[in-house]
């Protein structure tokens, strides 16, 4: 492991504010680092999967307690996006109440995992005792780029990604980039999916970055270009929260560019798709929406379709049986949509995009074909 500086962002919100920090192989020094943040808690609940689990809970259990941590108790949740749902949650909050029975205690819950353990965890912590302290150590690229970041934590639930949830923001990130060496080379580039997302609607420059060669540095988990490029993410998301915490004013709809196309055929796949492969494939329906609205030129979607190549990501998914309608029924059921108006996030260029609402449904429909193939 490499040990060296530590990059730090701040997301400021007020009295909600916390830092992001991003290193490399500082893991075993967790319990040091949430007590020279001013976490003061004695009793810790850290919810992760048995996967990432069994690799690091150990080393941070161990820091833990070296720290003053009492007890440090552990709760499971299963490995993947079929387990963000409702049981889990449930099951979660039945754990800290077991953990926590007496009225006054404050745990502190310790997310260590990907988007699946951050969202259900977060979502527990937010309403366990009218919320809890909560701390995120994201595992692998996606979490640590977007999803540990900006507060959003919910389940899906009735064939709805996301629809049940809160926000709440995290009194810490702590991002230890060593963690990614433990993925796959898939889930790699399901993270590397949401980075070329941020170029593609929010900077330039980093869309640039990665189309000269940064890219392939990222997914080989270059320390420099790894710690470079994961900042540069979190202080976009950063950027956009602050604007808009509570997604209220539209800003934040920017980070939902592929998503609306995306989620709707994660779901309707049956998730045999990751959620960057799936959102990778929504951000060529909706690139091809915008084309068609006059909104953005092919030359877009050819260097968007390259960088999603070269990552190794796919830009189309099989047809089946229904699954048109499946992924149509999803998106009409996006919690984005109002009062039957749908709403799409589109590029016009790289690092810029507009908002486009009731786009007329055979456009809509045109886009999602186009990606079954």
């Amino acid at each position: 492991m490499i040990m060296g500086p530590i990059t730090r962002i701040d997301v400021h919100l007020g009295l909600r504010s916390y830092p992001v920090l991003i290193g490399h192989g500082w893991l075993r020094s967790i319990g040091e680092t949430l007590r020279d943040q001013g976490l003061k808690q004695t009793d810790a609940f850290v919810i992760t999967d048995p996967q990432v689990g069994g690799l690091l809970f150990e080393e941070v259990r161990l820091s833990l307690a070296s720290a003053g941590f009492r007890t440090v108790l552990r709760h499971d949740i299963p490995v993947g996006e079929e387990g963000k749902n409702w049981d889990e949650f449930s099951g979660a909050c039945a754990a800290l109440l077991a953990a926590s029975p007496e009225a006054g205690s404050v745990p502190l819950v310790i997310l260590l995992g990907g988007g699946v353990v951050g969202d259900l965890g977060g979502f527990a912590a937010g309403v366990f005792r009218r919320g809890v302290p909560f701390v995120q150590i994201p595992t692998t690229l996606l979490a640590a780029v977007d999803s540990s970041v900006g507060g959003k934590v919910a389940v899906n639930f009735g064939g709805v990604k996301n629809i049940m949830g809160i926000f709440n923001q995290p009194r810490l990130v702590a991002c230890d980039l060593a963690s990614l060496q433990t993925l796959s080379l898939r889930e790699l580039r399901s993270g590397a999916s949401e980075v070329i997302k941020y170029g593609a609607v929010c900077s330039a420059s980093l869309f640039e970055q990665l189309e000269r060669g940064d890219l392939e540095r990222l997914l080989a988990l270059e320390p420099e270009v790894l710690t470079d490029i994961v900042a540069q993410c979190v202080a976009l998301k950063a950027a956009v929260v602050e604007q808009d915490e509570f997604d209220k004013k539209g800003v934040r709809n920017v980070l939902n560019f592929g998503h609306t196309f995306g989620h709707a055929l994660e779901l309707s796949a049956d998730y045999a798709l990751t959620h960057g492969e799936a959102i990778a494939i929504g951000m060529i329906a909706a690139t091809r929406l915008a084309i068609a609205l006059g909104q953005c030129e092919p030359r877009f979607l050819e260097r968007l379709t390259g960088l999603l190549t070269r990552a190794g990501l796919p830009t189309s998914h099989s047809d089946a049986p229904g699954l048109f309608d499946r992924v149509l029924r999803a998106m009409q059921l996006d919690k984005k949509f109002r009062e039957g108006r749908n709403v799409f996030v589109l590029p016009t260029v790289p690092g810029a995009w507009q908002q486009r609402e009731n786009v007329e449904w055979p456009l809509v429909e045109a886009a999602l074909r186009s990606v079954l193939v």
